[in-house]
């Protein structure tokens, strides 16, 4: 992420977390989701400088994987709180097919190289 973007995201979550100083949860969830939105940029950066086809390639992989999986279902608890059962339950589905769709295009589908 490049420096910009980065303190772009830091005043954001500085000014989400004094307008909700008063509701504890709210500000849990905004630093959980920063800590791991960093942490998925981080891994990133990370995967993409391994050599190609070692063993810590494939677990920045797994991290990759588990992190925004992690933010997927954050943001989906945050947003079907205040959504009817109806739609939580279509937005919930949709995590689910997210996460299981990435899990087999990312481990389980054979990668064919060019």
């Amino acid at each position: 992420m490049s420096s910009l973007g980065a303190a772009f995201l830091a005043f954001n979550s500085i000014v989400a977390v004094y307008r909700s100083r008063d509701d504890i949860p709210t500000v849990c969830f905004i630093v959980a989701a920063n800590a791991t939105l960093s942490l998925l940029f981080r891994s990133i950066r990370a995967h993409e400088s391994a050599p190609e086809g070692s063993n810590e390639k494939e677990r920045h992989k797994i991290w990759i994987w588990c992190l925004a999986a992690l933010l997927n279902v954050g943001f989906c608890w945050k947003v079907t709180a205040m959504l009817p059962m109806e739609m939580s339950s279509i937005l919930w589905a949709l995590v689910a097919m997210t996460t299981i769709g990435t899990f087999y295009l990312y481990f389980l589908l054979p990668h064919r190289r060019p």
